[in-house]
């Protein structure tokens, strides 16, 4: 994956009056918190962070902040949060969070299904019990999702975390039991009553 590159300006000021002002110059306000760096209030154009979020569609995507000043500083980030306005679906603020490359992270990053089980073609229904999971690892080891295959599942049959196969040096952090994906058996139409029955002579 190819990072993509991001352009941010720190904020001096921070409060409601300051964000209404930047919505106005077609900005949006932002922060930038991690590990190793204090919080920095960030002023962004929201276009650039919507094209990043459509271009890069999973949670484990990493970008370049190149945040503007007297002195450009580049920082590794993951977008970690974003509040859309409720009526007007427009971005109004987004959060980032550095990655120290150096420093493991945990990610929740999606469980991807590939094939048809054959229990589907008895009439059996795919249920996928987790759609995203959380994963440990150096931030360049986190796969962008995990792949599993299906298609010899038949009825009854199940794929459990403990069966999920990652990188080396990738550490899943979920119950090992938990079902991830089951083929459920179709349920049986009850045997209607037999005529009469329950009837008085």
């Amino acid at each position: 994956m190819t990072d993509m590159t991001l352009k941010a300006k720190v904020r001096e000021k921070t409060g409601k009056e300051v964000a209404k002002k930047l919505r106005r110059q077609g900005l949006i306000p932002g922060i930038l918190y991690g590990p190793k760096i204090s919080p920095t209030p960030l002023a962004i154009n929201p276009s650039y962070v919507l094209r990043a979020l459509r271009a890069e569609r999973t949670a484990s995507s990493f970008f370049d902040l190149v945040i503007e000043g007297k002195v450009e500083k580049r920082v590794k980030v993951v977008i970690k949060d974003v509040d859309i306005h409720p009526v007007t679906d427009e971005l109004v603020h987004v959060d980032f969070y550095q990655i120290a490359l150096d420093t493991e992270l945990t990610m929740e990053i999606p469980i991807i299904l590939k094939g048809k089980a054959k229990g589907v073609e008895k009439g059996g229904i795919v249920e996928q019990n987790l759609r995203e999971i959380a994963v440990t690892a150096l931030p360049d080891k986190i796969p962008e999702h995990i792949e599993l295959d299906i298609s010899a599942l038949d009825l009854g049959d199940s794929i459990h975390v403990a069966d999920l196969q990652v990188p080396e040096g990738v550490k899943i952090e979920e119950d090992p039991q938990v079902p991830v994906v089951t083929v459920v058996a179709p349920e049986e139409e009850a045997a209607p009553e037999e005529e009469g029955e329950g009837e008085k002579a």
